[in-house]
């Protein structure tokens, strides 16, 4: 239903320290999230989806905005939200690609055989401060709807919660409590079979920035809407 791994078990190379610092660093500069239901600001996001074949490569699609249903995001569904999309030094980088190509791979294990792969890729910053709680997950318990969710921890700071939960979708029952806290260790889960949230996020020190920093990639088998 879920698995644990680290971005070095997908990647197909060693992961350079600069590649990993051009990727990390672009959270700096992500837009507020301008379509957030109960007005908060705390969220900031870049999102750019692709098509993923672990044979012929990969496939960036046009810009087009994200939807979910609302009986799957009570918060914001049914609202077609377009967002400015990932920086191209960041997707073109070959660490990028190889997280895209290896997690495909990965996938490819889990069906049994090669497939396109359609993935809806976030950047999300949750800030918080003395007077603003973050909400990762201000949703709830949840699901995407999709087939897969890999949540990719990137960075902490000054931080305290951000315990992401894993549940049975039929029974609700808990299989799975972890604060991912190194960069690169991520969750990647059956959205079917599964629910996931994640609690709030608290500063250490409120007199300090604090932002809890993630990779979020909603992938369906196929090449998704043209």
């Amino acid at each position: 239903m879920f698995t644990r791994g680290h971005v070095t078990s997908l990647v197909c190379q060693e992961v350079h320290a600069e590649e990993w610092k051009v990727f990390s660093e672009s959270w700096h500069r992500l837009p507020v999230d301008a379509f957030m239901a109960d007005g908060e600001k705390y969220r900031l996001r870049r999102h750019t989806v692709f098509n993923v074949n672990s044979d012929s490569g990969i496939e960036q699609l046009p810009p087009r905005p994200y939807v979910q249903t609302l009986d799957i995001n009570h918060l914001n569904g049914d609202v077609r939200r377009s967002y400015d999309g990932i920086e191209r030094p960041v997707t073109e980088s070959r660490f990028f690609r190889s997280l895209l190509l290896g997690l495909s791979a990965l996938l490819d294990e889990l069906q049994d055989g090669p497939c396109t792969w359609h993935h809806q890729c976030f950047q999300n910053r949750i800030v918080t401060s003395g007077s603003e709680v973050g909400n990762p997950t201000p949703e709830g318990v949840h699901r995407d709807g999709v087939d897969y969710v890999l949540t990719m921890i990137v960075d902490r700071h000054n931080i305290t919660g951000g315990c992401s939960g894993i549940y049975d979708a039929s029974t609700r029952k808990p299989l799975h409590s972890e604060t991912l806290t190194e960069p690169g260790s991520f969750l990647l889960a059956d959205d079917e079979r599964t629910r996931h949230d994640a609690t709030s996020v608290f500063p250490l020190d409120p007199a300090l920035p604090a932002h809890r920093d993630v990779f979020i990639d909603v992938i369906t088998r196929g090449t998704g809407p043209r």
